[in-house]
């Protein structure tokens, strides 16, 4: 849920938000009812707390948290492991699944304003232990941007440092050494864009949404998610051959309405039973969407922040 802050936090989700329902164009359909939420847990056994990631790894799920790390075979039962949050501020870095390994990409202490940037990286294969492997990578120094794999590379777009978003392109075999493959791509400068798959084509996702079946060439394919709104915030899954966005931040303010598109182009709007949120953790497991963390709040209507640890699923029925 990465966007620039320049007036008052660090964060995307300093935005107001409300549990009031939003008015917009994508609005629910009677095929909402193919998809069920279910709580899983009331609170995971990490701090409540936004921007982490979930992955699937060994046939567990994951949740790399700011405190470490736990591990489940259902969802419900968690452990905590020994690997250790190696990349630091996971709100600005991320960490990949690539090639049968975790990868940690750079590690980054401080805030937009004054921190210090290592261009390490870090890669794990028994879950466990890191290990160091280049304490100086050419990995573009930037931060807030969601690294993706894509035909055996890891891929970033775009990001932002202290000075400037970027348009750029890079791509990485093995995480180390990094190639420029687009100086100014078509989409323009930008950063806390979400990339996903689907049948074999990228989508480039703020709130407009361009798609590329190489990574070098995109195409528009809209220029507003939802008519009228500006959204950003959000997690994008892919899931049931279809686009996810989960926690936007509408026009301002948050809503637990979903956001769904089979294309990339057409977008629909599903209720969602939890709390409205952004910068959500999730992952496909078990033929299920799950999702767990978040936050919104720090406004006049809502002035305390609010941050979650609950932990749902969602299934096709």
């Amino acid at each position: 849920m990465r966007k620039r802050v320049l007036l008052v936090c660090l964060t995307v989700i300093a935005a107001a938000c409300s549990n009031a329902p939003i008015s917009s164009n994508a609005q629910p359909t009677a095929q909402a009812q193919q998809y069920v939420w279910t709580k899983v847990v009331d609170e995971g056994p990490w701090r409540k707390n936004y921007n982490f990631q979930m992955f699937v790894i060994d046939g567990k799920l994951m949740a790399l948290h700011p405190d470490g790390t736990w591990m489940s075979k259902d969802g419900k039962a968690w452990e905590k492991s020994p690997l250790k949050n190696v990349i630091n501020n996971q709100a600005f870095l991320d960490y990949v699944f690539f090639k049968g390994s975790l990868y940690g990409l750079g590690y980054l202490e401080g805030n937009i304003e004054r921190f210090t940037f290592k261009p390490e990286i870090y890669r794990t294969t028994d879950f466990k232990k890191w290990d160091t492997i280049s304490k100086n990578s050419n990995l573009p120094r930037r931060f807030f941007y969601r690294p993706f794999v894509f035909k055996e590379n890891i891929w970033i777009v775009g990001g932002e440092d202290r000075q400037t978003q970027f348009a750029d392109v890079w791509n990485s075999p093995d995480g180390i050494t990094w190639k420029k493959q687009v100086e100014n791509a078509a989409f323009g400068k930008r950063s806390g864009s979400q990339v996903v798959e689907l049948n074999g084509k990228l989508f480039l996702l703020n709130n407009d949404v361009w798609s590329s079946t190489d990574g070098i060439n995109w195409q528009r394919e809209t220029s507003e998610i939802v008519k009228g709104e500006e959204i950003f915030g959000y997690t994008a899954v892919v899931f049931d051959q279809k686009i996810w966005l989960l926690g936007c931040n509408r026009n301002g303010r948050f809503s637990s309405q979903v956001l769904v598109s089979k294309d990339g182009k057409n977008w629909e709007g599903k209720n969602a039973p939890w709390t409205p949120r952004g910068g959500i953790a999730a992952t496909v497991f078990n033929s299920a969407l799950y999702m767990t963390g978040g936050k919104y709040g720090g406004t006049p209507d809502h002035v305390d922040f609010v941050y979650s640890n609950d932990v749902w699923a969602m299934e096709r029925q």
